[in-house]
């Protein structure tokens, strides 16, 4: 096909089409015909004359467009006898893509347009999409150069043509959404234009004529979370093969340059959102109103974008995990929340789309993302840590004063359980060192939350934060209990009151359980001898087959905690011991408790030793440890040997012999010296 010249006519299109061009007003069907017969001036004029509401029937306008590009093809050069052409394809485009954003159905059959002038015109559309892209738009990576032909059209107008088709097939195109899933070299394409708009900065693109007040860049990034969470997603057909994540992170460069940029996104479109202006009227018309919905809907796309690709690939987990993704969503969540937990009116706060449950909708998305990242890192601490510290509690405390639906606003059922979900995990955390200094750089809040509050309550989570904050005061008193980890800082040798900051030498370290310390060779042999050849075992299984550094920094909270349990569940214990002696009859003599602190309120359960996961059931050595606990307890268990501990790390779970009963058994000398509290006293003044 030649490349069409100035004043050459279109291709012709059907009498039909023609006959429908009719309806359209007078100054349109001239206009149409001066395009037809190859004026671009006029074609350009027709973009203007389609209005931004009720333009239904200038989807008739549709088959010129396409006709034009028709009459077209993509140039391998850009010379002066190819410019014509590809003025006639931008201004095609550009009127394509108006009609399928303001036109929903088409005016005959009332068929989607972005389906039927779109997608399944695709092969004609996308060439020219990718060609204005390359030549019109900076580097993706560099976006302070400028694009190679700034001549041709405008960033904006580019942004337009090269963007907006995508925007348009993911929100009402599933035909469209299949595509996306399904092509890898639409995916690449729209990898590559996703790192572009996440490096743009500023709100306003060269050329943008400054139609809207908010600005096409932050309308760009909320809907850019929908087509690359649509690009990632699982097909709404499951008979319809969808690529690999593995496919879109290559086309964007690898997993840190993914991860980056999505969480830049979600930083800028939060900035955005927290900078709405505090709507005047609270309608589905008010301008307020209508950006929060489109920004929030922009940050729930981007956490279930988050969700999915942590879910589907590990190296993308523990590389947002890196980058401070749970401080990132903890933050846009408490930015948000007091813009969209608003009880407005009971129009609004109903609305299928902007109503209240749809706004905590995506409050629950982060929670899930926050909860789901922390149980599958492999250190959970750090990202709990990060939640407490981005102002996760304080955020949960203003959704206490908001209802969970606004189905009956007397009383609200409750929907979605992601943010008692993520409370309870985070409980289940309480027992770590760090997660406790974490919690008392906001001990003011914590000592001082209400425990009424005005209004209409939503009271599931109310209880529920009520009873995570009592614990994590628990938990504090746990960790300053007195003398404080004395085998951290003072010799492990019998009788022997050196601590580490007297130590002449470096000090030695058990290999054996990794806890105990000595000043010099001689105080390990003697408490080689003096016991510890036995406890050892116990030991190391008190911090896990790993040897963690954060159970071992954290052993006394786990043992208060620990102790506090079971003295509150004593006649469930019992209970749990008399059903075990019947489950069990061969095993009485070996039954344990367990304690299982991964879940919140940790449960109870009494098994047979060998029955434990991840623990040394076998060893020979365990009816000796409980001889001696029988032996030198005041008051020994009953029915069962010992306790046991049930912890968890994230995706790494550890069954730990008593801390409570090893740290008393092993360390009785320094745990009740008048030297340990002494030391204690002298450290405090």
């Amino acid at each position: 096909m030649p490349f069409a010249a100035v004043g050459s006519s279109l291709h012709p299109i059907s009498a039909g089409e023609i006959q429908a061009l009719k309806s359209l007003p007078k100054a349109t069907q001239i206009t149409v015909k001066k395009a037809l017969q190859g004026s671009t001036t006029d074609l350009a004029r027709l973009i203007d004359y389609i209005p931004t509401s009720n333009a239904s029937r200038f989807g008739y306008l549709a088959p010129i467009f396409h006709a034009a590009l028709d009459s077209v093809q993509v140039p391998n050069y850009i010379n002066p006898d190819t410019i014509p052409a590809i003025m006639r394809a931008k201004w095609a485009l550009l009127g394509l893509v108006k009609i399928s954003t303001v036109a929903p159905l088409t005016p005959d059959s009332g068929e989607d347009t972005v389906t039927k002038y779109i997608v399944r015109r695709w092969n004609d559309i996308y060439p020219w999409m990718r060609f204005f892209a390359r030549n019109c738009l900076p580097p993706p990576y560099d976006v302070s150069l400028a694009p190679p032909r700034p001549d041709l059209c405008s960033v904006f107008d580019a942004g337009k043509m090269c963007i907006s088709p995508l925007t348009v097939i993911c929100t009402r195109s599933e035909e469209g959404r299949h595509l996306l899933r399904s092509s890898v070299s639409v995916q690449h394409y729209i990898a590559q234009l996703w790192i572009l708009v996440g490096n743009i900065r500023g709100d306003v693109l060269p050329g943008d004529p400054g139609t809207t007040s908010e600005g096409f860049i932050p309308m760009l990034r909320t809907s850019w979370a929908l087509t690359n969470f649509v690009c990632v997603s699982e097909s709404e057909d499951p008979d319809k093969a969808t690529l690999p994540l593995s496919n879109y992170i290559h086309a964007a460069g690898g997993v840190k340059p993914v991860v980056i940029t999505l969480l830049k996104y979600i930083r800028r479109i939060t900035r955005d959102a927290a900078a709405v202006e505090e709507p005047r009227s609270w309608t589905t018309r008010d301008k307020s109103v209508e950006l929060l919905h489109l920004y929030t809907t922009g940050l729930k796309y981007s956490f279930l974008f988050l969700q999915t690709i942590s879910r589907q690939d590990a190296s993308c987990r523990a590389q947002l995990i890196r980058q401070g993704s749970i401080r990132t969503v903890a933050d846009a969540i408490a930015r948000i929340s007091p813009k969209i937990l608003v009880q407005a009116n009971e129009t609004l706060d109903f609305h299928p789309d902007m109503g209240l449950a749809e706004r905590q909708n995506v409050l629950w998305s982060g929670y899930s993302y926050i909860a789901s990242a922390i149980r599958d890192a492999d250190d959970g601490v750090a990202g709990v840590c990060q939640a407490i510290d981005a102002g996760l509690l304080q955020t949960l405390t203003l959704a206490v004063i908001c209802p969970a639906h606004a189905n009956r606003r007397d009383h609200p059922p409750r929907g979605s359980m992601g943010d008692i979900e993520l409370l309870f995990l985070l409980a289940t955390f309480l027992i770590y060192h760090k997660v406790v200094q974490s919690i008392f750089r906001h001990w003011y809040f914590v000592q001082n939350f209400p425990k009424e509050k005005p209004g209409i309550r939503d009271k599931g989570l109310g209880i529920a934060l009520e009873l995570v904050l009592t614990s994590t005061i628990d938990a504090v008193k746990h960790r300053n209990v007195e003398p404080m980890n004395v085998h951290l800082y003072m010799c492990s040798g019998p009788g022997c009151s050196m601590h580490v900051s007297k130590f002449v030498s470096k000090k030695r370290r058990c290999s054996g359980c990794l806890i105990s310390i000595y000043c010099s060779e001689k105080c390990q042999r003697t408490a080689w001898r003096n016991g510890h050849k036995k406890w050892c075992q116990a030991l190391r299984c008190t911090i896990g087959p790993w040897g963690s550094r954060e159970i071992r920094m954290s052993l006394q909270v786990i043992a208060g905690f620990e102790t506090s349990s079971i003295s509150g569940m004593v006649k469930e214990v019992e209970t749990r011991v008399r059903e075990a002696q019947r489950q069990f009859p061969d095993f009485i003599d070996t039954l344990v408790l367990m304690l299982d602190m991964t879940v919140y309120p940790p449960e109870s359960h009494v098994l047979p030793v060998h029955k434990l996961e991840h623990f040394p059931g076998g060893n020979p050595i365990w009816p000796e440890i409980a001889a001696e606990i029988r032996q030198r307890c005041d008051s020994p268990p009953k029915g069962y040997m010992f306790s046991v501990v049930k912890v968890h790390l994230g995706n790494s779970t550890f069954t730990l012999f008593s801390p409570s009963t090893a740290l008393r058994m092993a360390f009785e000398g320094q745990y009740f010296s008048d030297e340990a509290h002494s030391f204690v006293d002298d450290g405090k003044r």
